[in-house]
């Protein structure tokens, strides 16, 4: 893996993903393959070190239906499809989503830190904070909706790359909309360590 001191830890996401519709289903951002290459983190023998911060930013475009919530989820490890997912690390409160934005923004920025590091799968800490914006399109009368994302307690999480498949080696992001219509391009994804 290549990592450069305060600069993106891999290639950044900067060609549109195909949209995910969600449904009413928990359904993350990227796919597997995606969060592997975009969102990634150190594991096995480059595993992270206890206090080493990583910050991570994502967005794109967002349709949104006529009504309805949504609610924010960041994950440790990609999982395993597209609606099995890692550990979770944090999560939003419940958000009412702008109404009817076509091609509106999303975008959700945020820290992972982590606290312990062990080797044994699932028993090293950390904590995730991040917020989110979603917005209506450029030039429209639509109010930016404003949420947070937060670990409530030290997250036990794999760095030891050997553990559950689908838990280690990069993050990921799962939308839970209330309602059906909701379409989420990701147009760029980066992560990088602050130090």
């Amino acid at each position: 893996m290549r990592q450069y001191y305060t600069s993106p830890l891999t290639d950044a996401l900067i060609v549109p993903q195909a949209a995910v519709s969600p449904g009413t289903t928990a359904t993350s951002l990227l796919t597997l393959a995606q969060a592997n290459k975009y969102l990634q983190l150190p594991d096995g023998q480059n595993a992270p070190f206890p206090g080493q911060i990583f910050r991570f930013v994502l967005g794109g475009l967002v349709t949104t239906p006529a009504s309805g919530t949504v609610i924010v989820a960041l994950y440790h490890g990609p999982g395993t499809t597209t609606t099995a997912f890692g550990t979770l690390i944090g999560t939003s409160e419940t958000v009412t989503m702008p109404v009817s934005a076509t091609a509106g923004y999303f975008r959700i920025e945020g820290n992972l830190i982590y606290r312990s590091i062990s080797e044994v799968a699932t028993t090293s800490t950390c904590w995730a904070n991040a917020d989110f914006k979603i917005g209506g399109p450029s030039g429209g009368a639509i109010n930016v909706v404003h949420g947070l994302i937060s670990s409530n307690a030290a997250v036990s999480v794999d760095t030891t790359g050997i553990g559950t498949a689908g838990t280690f080696g990069a993050l990921n992001v799962a939308v839970t909309p209330s309602v059906t219509g909701s379409a989420w391009t990701t147009e760029f994804a980066f992560i990088e360590s602050l130090n």
